[in-house]
């Protein structure tokens, strides 16, 4: 189509101009919208599920650790104790206590890990 300037026009351009148009376009694009907004609602909520009964299954998991190893758990809770002590009993220069502090608790976190592993 040619309009009066001589430019053709391109077909979004003429089913943009035409009036009642722009209101189906409108009602199109807030359609497509909502259906988004319906996806990403429950893929958030799917997620958020999984995540709920993963959290529920470790949480179950440490509890059943912890009754079947109860000395293991001690000694655990006790290092990890020790170790956070040592870390905010530290100054900030390096004083007799802050130079055991770092080889305590590295060891400390390698225990950690060995029981959890």
């Amino acid at each position: 189509m040619t309009t009066q300037t001589g430019h053709h026009e391109t077909p979004e351009q003429q089913t943009a101009e035409e009036p009642g148009n722009v209101g189906v376009a409108a009602e199109s694009a807030l359609e497509r919208g909502a259906e988004v907004y319906r996806k990403a609602e429950h893929a958030v909520g799917d997620a958020y599920d999984k995540s709920a009964k993963a959290v529920s299954e470790t949480c179950k998991h440490a509890k059943d650790y912890s009754c079947e190893n109860p000395g293991k758990t001690i000694l655990l809770t006790l290092g990890i104790g020790v170790g956070i002590g040592l870390l905010l009993g530290a100054n900030t220069h390096r004083s007799r206590t802050g130079r055991f502090a770092e080889p305590v608790v590295n060891a400390l976190s390698d225990v950690a890990l060995a029981f959890f592993r």
